[in-house]
């Protein structure tokens, strides 16, 4: 009887842990989602092409009981920011679009951001050449999203209203 109860406690401890390390600020890594983004919070700035060095950033969501933070890329064209998921149908894409307050960590740095999806073609089309020229390596002038075989989305991010 006492190897059910101390079986029982361990396996209470392990996942009190792993709550605690998911959600108590762990973040996300590579793929694996997290939990609360921790850092100092800073006023966005006017020009986000710092994020041309940065490969991803962290992005928190808001929906639901608990947080829910994944590493995704990070693009700035003209200085304006914008994030992307080459799969629009995920767990934080849905919530981005269900409240679009979300916090970014760039470079351990946190920003209350709001981030709308995009739908403009002609935003686009600024945005294209530098998703694949930076994630893609290659190098055009101009590139434009294929009608129908879009799976991927990109969102605008702007500071908080």
């Amino acid at each position: 009887m006492r190897w059910i109860l101390r079986a029982a406690f361990c396996f209470v401890l392990v996942l009190a842990v792993a709550f605690v390390a998911v959600f108590g600020g762990a973040g996300p890594i590579t793929f694996l989602p997290g939990g609360v983004l921790w850092g100092e919070t800073r006023e966005p700035p006017a020009d986000w092409s710092f994020t041309d060095r940065v490969g991803e950033i962290q992005v928190q969501t808001h929906v639901g009981p608990l947080p829910w933070s994944v590493t995704t890329w990070v693009m700035s064209v003209d200085g304006d920011l914008f994030i992307a998921a080459n799969d629009c149908d995920r767990v934080w894409t849905h919530r981005v679009m269900d409240d679009p307050d979300i916090r970014l960590r760039i470079d351990g740095v946190i920003y209350e951001m709001q981030a709308h999806r995009e739908s403009d073609r002609s935003v686009g089309a600024r945005v294209a050449p530098v998703v694949l020229a930076k994630y893609m390596g290659i190098g055009v002038d101009s590139a434009n999203w294929v009608p129908g075989e879009q799976n991927g989305c990109v969102f605008r991010v702007e500071p908080r209203t």
